[in-house]
């Protein structure tokens, strides 16, 4: 049971709810033909790299 817990809520684990919003509604705008293809890409991407960037930014500051 801890095992099934701990693989639940870690952090690198688990599934990131932000990361799955932001793909339920990027192919919900897609169907309903708000987005084409090529923007669907960029709203993912954009939210890559908004989530990536304060990673960067610590590892070049050397507390990564």
């Amino acid at each position: 049971m801890k095992a099934i817990l701990s693989k639940l809520f870690s952090a690198h684990e688990r599934i990131s709810y932000r990361r799955l919003m932001v793909f339920v509604a990027s192919c919900g705008l897609l169907m309903a033909d708000k987005l084409d293809g090529d923007q669907w890409v960029l709203v993912a991407c954009s939210f890559i790299a908004g989530e990536a960037a304060p990673k960067m930014a610590a590892a070049f500051k050397g507390q990564g």
